[in-house]
């Protein structure tokens, strides 16, 4: 048997939502049909590429390498069929891209590779700073766009354009003892050791939140090194909360982590484009929003709607 782009999609739908109800509904199937494309891939293959609990499935360590493969060969799909359809590829010029450090590290080399693919003749220049320096720079016409976490950005001077919205979970080492509760709250995180994470503003957004929930976290350790906080989760030296696009389930030292629910409603890390509203866009620059919002618009109307659905089920 071969492997099919459907199979890939309902495996990227697991993944995404953790669970196989989820999945169904974020593409419009019944889980059994989830399920049985699961197996179908695990035959295939010839490993396991999931493990089940009571709040619904983890991915196993080549389960995680699978879902970058998927990824590439959906996102290659999608560049197949946007340069079927758009017949302004040849546009040429430089695009001058302000991206801050999360989004450099985590996010931006698998879209500017697909970018570069669609639209060869456009030179992207690189720039990266804090939030605060980019909005100056964008301001003096220094970047024509940027791409960081959009839920800070000044909107009175600056129009944005969502392209992720990564979930943030609670990260422990395996079999900590908080894995084995069924609802973990702030309050709960906040009687463990925890590791705070400092670069792209996350202290002022995490303490946020816990303020929200009249919390404070027992911070032992701050660090701008993910990979250190990594190491230090999985030997348990303590937890942290951390978003789903920068999680890996282990540490550098090959080490397991794990990825934990909260009941506590916890924002998004949102991923976007901004640029200055006085600005008039370049098409260099234009390609490359219509670009990124073809890349990503699909999958954030599939979330925004599952969201939907749940907050409804959960009210009535």
């Amino acid at each position: 048997m071969d492997i099919t782009l459907r199979q890939i999609k309902y495996f990227i739908a697991a993944a995404e939502t953790g669970k196989i109800a989820g999945a169904a509904s974020m593409v419009n199937i019944s889980p059994s049909s989830i399920t049985e494309s699961i197996k179908e891939l695990e035959n295939i293959t010839g490993v396991s590429l999931i493990t089940r609990h009571r709040r619904g499935i983890n991915l196993t360590f080549d389960g995680y390498r699978f879902l970058q493969h998927c990824y590439n060969i959906n996102a290659s799909v999608s560049d197949a069929e946007y340069a079927l359809k758009n017949s302004f590829t040849d546009i040429s010029g430089d695009l001058n891209l302000g991206v801050t450090i999360t989004v450099a590290g985590y996010f931006l080399a698998p879209l500017l590779a697909r970018f570069a693919r669609t639209f060869p003749h456009i030179r992207v220049k690189l720039f990266e700073y804090p939030r605060d320096k980019i909005e100056e720079m964008l301001m003096e016409d220094k970047l024509d766009l940027a791409v960081l976490l959009v839920s800070n950005v000044n909107h009175m001077n600056f129009s944005t354009e969502t392209l992720v919205c990564s979930k943030r979970r609670l990260w422990t080492s395996v079999n900590h003892i908080l894995s084995s509760k069924e609802n973990i709250t702030l309050k709960d995180i906040s009687k463990e050791p925890y590791i705070q994470l400092m670069i792209d503003e996350a202290p002022t957004t995490h303490m946020n939140f816990w303020r929200k929930y009249n919390s404070t976290p027992k911070i032992i350790f701050r660090t701008e090194s993910i990979e250190a906080v990594r190491t230090m989760v999985a030997v348990r030296s303590g937890v942290t909360i951390l978003s789903d696009a920068v999680y890996r389930p282990w540490s550098l030292e090959g080490d397991r982590i794990e990825a934990h629910e909260l009941k506590d409603d916890i924002p998004t890390m949102d991923i976007g484009l901004t640029w200055s509203k006085r600005r008039k866009h370049s098409k260099c620059a234009l390609c490359f929003i219509e670009f990124c919002k073809m890349e990503y618009s699909s999958s954030q109307t599939k979330i925004k709607e599952i969201k939907r659905k749940t907050k409804k089920s959960l009210s009535s």
